[in-house]
């Protein structure tokens, strides 16, 4: 078994022979992770060619019905645009559309043997996950698959492929067709069904997961749902949360946050209201859990939080501009904490929202404002 990440991790190949890596996969739709474990796995073994083979739509289509999540399938053109798209920067890479066209019984095997008659002078090499080993032995003319091609296997921290392949006797006998290669840096929590995730939540951070040009056409095939619901704030919807770092200034007083503006009004005399104007927003929260409460703090605390959040967006013209762009979208304060009175406890379902509600309260009248303003 070969334990690569040199530049020649095994023996040298044969006398004229290069070597060529492929990696199959629904790609729907390809992700970062893809594309950093395909230029890990060409450079580790010093491969002349990386090629990505999307799979067909029928296959594709198959796998998402199980799911119930057909209606989240990428076209085949599609997929092919993106995955060119994302092959651009590096020319060690291209797309091999040969699975196209075929119906459900296309096996890997052909897939490989379509590739090596394109380029016969090279050695083969498929990407495979850890995870995979276990169902090899049930694979399609396995025997003759690892005779003729090497599989290439990442292995994760924390994870042992050689441990699988020596109890497995099938995979034992063919130890020598493996190469083992560590899961590459920055591909964790990366995956298409994370992408699809986010996009049905029409959560923007599903771009930090794609290359910008995937993310491009994505958004121009209308693939993010603009009309979800902004459940949490958090990550492209941060600085919606009282938490985000922005100045705040309020009765005379500046405040580092929007959050410590609002616990220091449980505090009735000055003095102790100017101590939280440096604090940052876990400290003054934590502060204002200290203080003693004014007597009418329940009365008044939701006028006191819309004032606050009001003079957040007037004060800061870009976080203005960000609350507008959520458009006429739910804002719900999704949180684990079971916060059920300003927001919406995430295991529950259960809670009033009032903070959601406040924001959506700001938005319009901002809304209104601009439109004055034409």
């Amino acid at each position: 078994m070969n334990e690569p990440n040199k530049k020649i991790p095994f023996a040298e190949p044969k006398p004229g022979s290069r070597r060529v890596v492929v990696m199959g996969g629904s790609f729907n739709p390809p992700t970062l992770a893809h594309l950093r474990l395909m230029r890990a796995a060409v450079d580790a073994l010093g491969a002349e060619k990386g090629i990505f083979v999307p799979s067909n739509h029928a296959y594709v289509e198959r796998k998402m019905r199980r799911q119930r999540l057909e209606k989240e399938v990428l076209p085949e053109d599609t997929r092919l645009e993106m995955l060119a798209a994302m092959c651009k920067e590096d020319s060690r890479l291209a797309v091999d559309t040969c699975e196209y066209g075929r119906d459900l019984s296309a096996k890997t095997f052909e897939t490989m043997e379509t590739i090596q008659e394109k380029y016969p002078e090279t050695e083969l090499y498929f990407v495979a996950g850890g995870d995979k080993l276990a169902v090899i032995p049930r694979w399609h003319r396995k025997e003759e698959f690892l005779q003729r091609f090497r599989l290439l296997v990442t292995r994760r921290e924390g994870t042992s492929p050689e441990s699988v392949i020596e109890k497995q006797p099938f995979l034992k006998q063919h130890a020598d067709a493996f190469v083992l290669l560590a899961e590459p840096e920055g591909i964790e929590n990366i995956s298409s069904t994370r992408v699809r995730s986010l996009l049905r939540a029409g959560d923007e951070r599903a771009a930090e997961q794609l290359h910008p040009l995937v993310w491009e056409i994505l958004l121009r095939e209308g693939r993010l749902n603009r009309n979800a619901d902004i459940t949490s704030f958090r990550g492209a919807y941060d600085f919606l949360s009282n938490f985000y770092a922005a100045p705040v200034e309020y009765e005379g007083l500046v405040y580092q946050n929007a959050e410590a503006a609002f616990q220091a009004q449980k505090c009735l005399d000055r003095p102790e209201r100017e101590s939280f104007c440096e604090l940052p927003a876990n400290r003054a929260k934590r502060l204002g859990r200290q203080v003693k409460l004014r007597g009418d703090w329940e009365e008044i605390k939701t006028e006191l939080m819309l004032e606050i959040v009001r003079a957040k967006f007037t004060q800061n013209e870009e976080l203005a501009a960000r609350l507008l762009a959520t458009r006429d979208r739910r804002l719900v304060e999704g949180n684990t904490w079971h916060d059920v009175f300003w927001g919406v406890d995430q295991k529950t379902g259960q809670g009033e929202n009032h903070l959601g509600r406040i924001l959506m309260q700001v938005r319009n009248e901002l809304k209104e404002k601009a439109a004055g303003e034409k």
